[in-house]
């Protein structure tokens, strides 16, 4: 069966709004190895930061509190931010056997902050770049910085434009562990800024189709903006464990500071 190419039509500038695309992806998404890989990551997060718990920390977009829960586990104070109730509501079903101190809020990132609340703010699994207006995304890391503490760290983590060139493919498939096939196709636009995806799901003959989509950034372009919101003290690494940010690179990780004078 062959994939066919999105029309027009088809692409939305606002596909994050549809609960339908989070819900019908969330098997993907949240891959038995994304669950799995968790706790190590968040170790990795830290590490990168160099921060200890216990720790006022805020997850945004938190999903399903998969390293929302890790944070909790290490004595952390936890704020979860998502846009989408379906993910919080299995967020709050995962931490809830956990003891420890959660908030979830339930806001899109370009609304959220709480001035000065956190020592440690994360955005992880390219969950950054979704909105067309590039001060959209600015605004995201306004957030960001205003809610962290003078001395706070932000850590973000996403698939950079750089490792999208040297490994792009524009078709391929794999089958779930529920044995449903999944399609992808993937096109670059606006002088390679902006990838299009399409993700058709096929279950015992019946097919769900998605189309969602999202800037890219280079390293350069992701430390310019986080300058422009008015971070410091910023290193870019090629993964969560500290790599560089070379020709190996396997995903684009920032660290960030707010400063200790910011007031």
């Amino acid at each position: 069966m062959g994939v066919e190419t999105m029309n027009a039509d088809e692409r939305t500038s606002d596909w994050y709004e549809q609960d339908s695309l989070w819900e019908g992806t969330a098997q993907i998404i949240f891959s038995r190895e994304a669950l799995e890989n968790a706790p190590q990551q968040v170790a990795q997060v830290l590490s990168l930061a160099d921060l200890e718990p216990p720790l006022r920390v805020l997850d945004m977009p938190c999903g399903v509190g998969r390293h929302t829960l890790e944070f909790v586990r290490l004595g952390c104070a936890v704020t979860g931010v998502d846009r989408t109730a379906f993910y919080l509501k299995e967020a709050r079903a995962t931490v809830q056997a956990a003891e420890g101190e959660v908030e979830w809020i339930e806001a899109d990132m370009r609304a959220f902050q709480q001035p000065g609340a956190f020592d440690l703010a994360i955005n992880l699994f390219t969950s950054f770049g979704y909105f067309e207006d590039r001060n959209d995304d600015l605004k995201v890391l306004d957030n960001f910085y205003t809610s962290l503490r003078p001395g706070g760290v932000l850590v973000m983590d996403m698939m950079g434009k750089e490792i999208v060139a040297r490994i792009f493919i524009p078709r391929d498939w794999d089958t779930l562990d529920d044995g449903t096939l999944l399609l992808r196709e993937r096109s670059i636009h606006q002088d390679w800024t902006w990838i299009e995806n399409c993700w058709i799901l096929i279950t015992n003959g019946n097919q769900r189709k998605f189309a969602l989509a999202h800037r890219l950034y280079g390293a350069s372009d992701l430390k310019n903006i986080l300058v422009q919101a008015g971070f410091t003290g910023i290193r870019i690494y090629g993964s969560l464990s500290g790599t560089p940010y070379d020709q190996t690179a396997q995903r684009l990780v920032a660290v960030a500071h707010k400063s200790e004078s910011a007031g």
